[in-house]
């Protein structure tokens, strides 16, 4: 679903291959912004929380232990019409990238699933977006995905969802472009 923008460091860990953008990319951060544990139930905004050029690391964990949430979205890219979503869902350990609502044309594939392995439904997940796409890397690099997305270049703001209580850990850089 799309393309790599992000030169990568990869390396083996436990047998398997790891993916993570350069250390070089920590050199175009600015403005940091943090929150951490934040109980979140419905659909919220975090002061700051929003652009186009971004480094972004949420960590998302159950935030009631009697009960799991049954799954946690980011949209991403949004403006009144016009968003990208990252959705988990701990149950199955499948991530969504859903760019339906991207402006892309109907007729390509703009959903994508793939599993991931979360601990007790706590996941990690490494968000850097530019102009026109958006990459993922899950748990410090041990899955990767890339997507284009056509969203008007003005359609800046982040939101989380969820469907239950998680807890939510969210460090956001600008990027100088």
């Amino acid at each position: 679903m799309g393309q790599m923008t992000v030169p990568r460091e990869l390396r083996i860990k436990d047998g398997r291959l790891y993916q993570l953008p350069v250390r070089e990319l920590e050199n175009y951060r600015n403005i940091k912004i943090a929150y951490k544990n934040v109980m979140m139930t419905g659909e919220t905004s975090l002061q700051g929380i929003s652009g186009r050029y971004i480094d972004m690391t949420v960590t998302i964990r159950p935030g009631n232990e009697a009960s799991m949430y049954r799954w946690f979205k980011i949209n991403l890219a949004r403006d009144g019409e016009h968003f990208t979503s990252i959705r988990f869902k701990p149950a199955t350990n499948i991530l969504r990238i859903d760019r339906t609502n991207s402006g892309l044309p109907c007729d390509i594939v703009n959903v994508r699933d793939f599993p991931v392995l979360s601990k007790n439904g706590e996941l990690k997940l490494r968000i850097i977006m530019d102009r026109y796409s958006v990459e993922i890397f899950v748990n410090d690099g041990e899955y990767a995905a890339s997507s284009v997305i056509y969203t008007p270049l003005d359609a800046k703001s982040i939101s989380f969802s969820c469907d239950g209580t998680v807890l939510v850990d969210v460090e956001k850089y600008d990027l100088e472009v």
